[in-house]
């Protein structure tokens, strides 16, 4: 099974976001409060069900399973979104174990305590939405390891209402803290890094300091060739000075502001590159993945940096709406709002590889 699923998983990426919504689709999520005024909890219990007779497998981190690795959740106060503080990892090609098995009729539940990551800071009433991208496999043969590609669609679950006694600006104002143990160079500031990984940071933050300058003169040259069009879609100039904005953000801290690359990571999977927590900058946590990458060119070392400069929110706070070339380039020519909001197509147009005009 384990080498069927590599198999399908590549399948899987290249047909990118895929389309909303559709009829035949086996899962189904519910949301239910885990919280009254007498009791607050300020949390949400999330149920996944596979309504199928045949095993579905589902990208864990598109799900709350194993934790917040990014904004799964629309939650708001009085009609106004409320802010995602917690944090944001850069995924990239997912394992076999990056798959949950869902048995026919099977439920998988996860209690998510929304204020530990969204900022919950006035008492009252909220309502809480999932509207959830998942990428999902069904088994079709479970003695052969058979498993179909069903791409990936939107699951969406209805909104609740969630009571929640508030939190002080003061607990937000501490996530995504720096864990001691700060090493200083020319470079950066390193916090939890062996001598190793140390040494290899300096060129890697070299070339994202390269990438920034050189995509920052590209657009406040105006310029408006395949590079820009392949990445973020059809020229508006909206559109165009909002990339414009936040490359020179980018690039502005990549000179003067102190960058710390944290080498401490909580998830350990393989396929982790990095995250951060948008309203802390500079701070980027480094994984797994991120060792293995290269300096320069697709996926690399100083495009994985780019693409974690702009999640802060003071460099305009993208998203991860997509990952991997096909889909940002998918999300580009079909949805270029999202485009210029998506982190990977401003790591893409970094790295512009293979080079575009």
């Amino acid at each position: 099974m384990k080498s069927s699923l590599r198999l399908i998983v590549g399948a899987l990426l290249l047909c990118g976001l895929g389309s909303a919504s559709a009829a035949g689709i086996p899962l189904s999520v519910e949301l239910k409060a885990q919280t009254t005024k007498a009791s607050p909890g300020e949390s949400v219990l999330w149920q996944i069900t596979n309504q199928s007779n045949e095993a579905v497998y589902v990208l864990r981190w598109e799900t709350p399973l194993d934790g917040m690795s990014r904004e799964m959740f629309t939650v708001s106060y009085q009609g106004q979104p409320v802010r995602y503080m917690d944090k944001i990892v850069h995924w990239g090609h997912p394992e076999a174990s990056d798959f949950v098995k869902i048995a026919p009729g099977q439920t998988l539940s996860a209690e998510v305590n929304l204020a530990a990551s969204y900022e919950m800071v006035n008492a009252g009433s909220y309502s809480v939405s999932f509207d959830g991208q998942l990428s999902y496999m069904m088994a079709t043969d479970e003695k052969t390891g058979h498993v179909e590609d069903l791409g990936a669609a939107t699951v969406d679950a209805d909104a609740i209402d969630l009571y929640s006694m508030g939190r002080s600006p003061s607990y937000y104002a501490s996530i995504g803290g720096i864990r001691q143990n700060l090493a200083f160079t020319k470079a950066a500031t390193y916090a939890n890094c062996s001598s190793s990984q140390q040494s290899a940071l300096p060129s890697a933050h070299s070339q994202a300091q390269s990438y920034s300058a050189n995509s920052a003169a590209y657009l406040n040259a105006g310029t408006r060739g395949s590079r820009y069009t392949t990445w973020f879609g059809s020229y508006t100039s909206s559109r165009y000075n909002t990339v414009k904005s936040h490359f020179n953000l980018i690039n502005n801290a990549m000179i003067s502001a102190t960058i710390t690359y944290d080498c401490y990571c909580t998830p350990s999977a393989a396929s982790a590159y990095a995250y951060v927590y948008p309203s802390q900058p500079y701070v980027i946590h480094l994984c797994n993945a991120f060792w293995s990458a290269p300096t320069a060119g697709t996926d690399s070392r100083g495009g994985t940096i780019i693409h974690e400069m702009s999640h802060f929110t003071v460099n305009g706070g993208t998203k991860d709406n997509a990952y991997g070339q096909t889909a940002a380039k998918n999300l580009a020519s079909r949805t270029p709002s999202k485009a210029v909001a998506n982190a990977d197509n401003h790591e893409y147009f970094a790295e512009n590889t293979p080079a575009l005009n």
